[in-house]
């Protein structure tokens, strides 16, 4: 066990420099993609209008939500379990990496393959969906396509090479960003969603193989022979998978929910408004794929102090952050959506500062993603998951008995969501003392 934790700390304790560079590539590989996926909503919204852009939102809120049932998201187990594996062989980890990797891109695939059948049977005998069935066979096929991308990610946090990873993202989203803007412009929304689908399959390939090539490089290449399974890595998995689904489905749940009950254009305002709140999130959410290894190695150590030490410094600076994007946020909200979205959307303005409050708070808890995962308590993550989730769905189904129009529904819903985020932050610093000592 000596030997596992001088390579685990070897991957986990990179100089300070490196650390900075890591966290500004990746801090900027979020921003770079939350904010084209902004810019590509406000485009769809100009170019269509708020009743299809919103039929094109919740085909892929719907998708994604089939894809809850499905995906198997393997990365946090292969984060979890590679660096025990390589302990054992020389190339091991390599091995049950390109398992993990396999295994994650064949269920994903199987899964979207699934759904399109089943739209397309449903279609065939009258029931059809609540949005156009070409759309909704697109944004199927696009979760299926991006499938394994969150355990390719993986590959490049085993290996060191986040840094990589974050500039792979940049372009990649650059690149995409333009042929599916290109895309709507020429052929609609279809063309706009086929064009995501053809990029996103390619890119995907891509990453699997340079991640591949790079937990290679850092463990050695694979034995040929078969190699045992970690104990306890199948329910490690099955449980992380579940908690990262219904993760996930506090924002493609609730689409779809606000859909199937409020129409296209609910889905629409819910959207814009939600934005500024994703791109902080999306942007602070690069400090877990710093944190988790480290607090695998101090786990595993026993070194509860260094676990808890870790979480709390990066809890104030993330406070502070949150605080200033807030603040920021106040005079420029109003302006910025007559710009980017047109006059009519302005009546957003109060919901999307909401939002964002929501979003900070959320931010200071980031590790929570990860800190359950890294002390050996998955359960923990995924019941705390699954409160959330439903107290957000609550506040949904409230404000829509609530309020009336799309935008009074929105700033309703907006006020429920910064009462769940508070509760959220509050429970996650009360379980911090205790959920560290089990480990």
């Amino acid at each position: 066990m000596t030997d596992l934790y001088t390579r685990i700390g070897a991957w986990v304790r990179p100089t300070a420099r490196r650390q900075m560079r890591d966290f500004a590539v990746l801090g900027a590989a979020g921003q770079v993609e939350a904010g084209l996926s902004l810019a590509a909503t406000a485009v769809l919204v100009r170019l269509t209008g708020a009743t299809a852009a919103g039929e094109v939102l919740l085909a892929q809120s719907m998708a994604a939500v089939w894809a809850l049932l499905w995906d198997a998201r393997l990365g946090d187990t292969a984060q979890r379990f590679v660096p025990v594996q390589d302990a054992g062989a020389a190339g091991a980890g390599t091995w049950l990496f390109a398992r993990l990797l396999r295994v994650d891109a064949v269920i994903g695939l199987a899964g979207a393959a699934a759904g399109i059948t089943l739209a397309t049977a449903a279609g065939r005998t009258g029931l059809s969906p609540p949005v156009p069935a070409a759309l909704l066979l697109l944004a199927l096929a696009y979760q299926g396509a991006t499938s394994s991308r969150g355990t390719s990610a993986a590959g490049f946090a085993i290996a060191g090479r986040l840094e990589m990873l974050g500039r792979l993202r940049i372009g990649l989203a650059v690149v995409g960003c333009a042929a599916t803007l290109t895309a709507l412009v020429l052929g609609g929304p279809v063309a706009y969603l086929a064009a995501q689908v053809s990029v996103a399959a390619v890119a995907t390939v891509w990453l699997a193989v340079l991640a591949r090539r790079a937990v290679t490089a850092a463990l050695g290449p694979a034995p040929r022979e078969p190699q045992r399974v970690p104990a306890g890595l199948r329910r490690f998995a099955v449980t992380t998978s579940a908690a990262t689904s219904l993760s996930l489905a506090s924002d493609n749940g609730i689409l779809t929910l606000a859909g199937l009950l409020g129409g296209p254009a609910l889905v629409t305002y819910l959207k814009i408004a939600a934005a500024p709140g994703r791109l902080f999130l999306s942007t602070v959410s690069t400090v877990t794929a710093q944190l988790y290894p480290r607090l695998v190695a101090a786990a595993v150590r026993g070194d509860t102090a260094a676990v808890r030490r870790d979480v709390l410094r990066a809890s104030l600076p993330l406070a502070v952050l949150g605080a200033a994007a807030a603040g920021l946020a106040l005079p420029l909200t109003r302006p910025a959506l007559a710009l980017v979205y047109g006059p009519a959307y302005v009546t957003l303005t109060a919901a999307t500062l909401v939002l964002l409050a929501a979003g900070c708070l959320r931010g200071t808890v980031v590790w929570a993603k990860v800190l359950p995962l890294a002390v050996g308590r998955p359960g923990v993550r995924l019941l705390a998951v699954a409160v959330d989730g439903v107290l957000v769905a609550a506040a949904l189904l409230f404000a829509l008995h609530l309020a009336g129009g799309p935008p009074a529904v929105t700033l309703a819903y907006a006020l429920g969501s910064l009462t769940v985020a508070g509760l959220v932050a509050a429970g996650w610093f009360a379980l911090l003392r205790p959920l560290v000592g089990l480990s």
